[in-house]
């Protein structure tokens, strides 16, 4: 397995796996649209110095990808925060150790930005995301309450 930083040549393959990943969060939440369809969103990306993607390659095809952020430091925190956004595994590839790899790649590049913190948000009936993110050193420090207003 290979761990490399996206190019323009994969954007389409990110948007194909971030509208999938978007349509699998549809049974932690209702309300997402399951005919949601990611047509650009990557392509700005690639060159932002702040903004990581970062794909797996089996046999050179991508089986997975990352995508991260860096948020500067505000008046809130005093240091700063690299933001794990986005993380897809095909299903064939589940398991081996990819999503794994993934984060550690990406923990690198957010020290290399002098980030204190890597912060992810994950649905709180996704017991199998939750597990990779805890297997990996991330720990609950807090929670998002909602109510359903209609």
């Amino acid at each position: 397995m290979i761990i490399r930083k996206a190019n323009y040549n994969d954007v389409k393959t990110l948007n194909n796996f971030l509208t999938l990943l978007i349509r699998d969060e549809k049974q932690y939440d209702s309300g997402i649209n399951e005919n949601f369809v990611v047509t650009n969103m990557y392509e700005n990306y690639i060159e932002d110095s702040n903004k990581l993607i970062i794909v797996a390659l089996e046999n050179d095809n991508i089986v997975g990808y990352l995508y991260g952020i860096i948020n500067s430091s505000d008046d809130t925190y005093k240091y700063i925060i690299a933001k794990l956004d986005a993380l897809y595994v095909c299903d064939n590839y589940r398991n081996k150790g990819i999503a794994t790899s993934l984060i550690e790649y990406f923990k690198k590049w957010a020290i290399s930005k002098n980030a204190k913190k890597i912060e992810v948000n994950v649905w709180s009936n996704n017991i199998k995301a939750k597990r990779l993110y805890e297997k990996n050193d991330f720990k609950t420090t807090s929670e998002t309450l909602t109510i359903d207003i209609l």
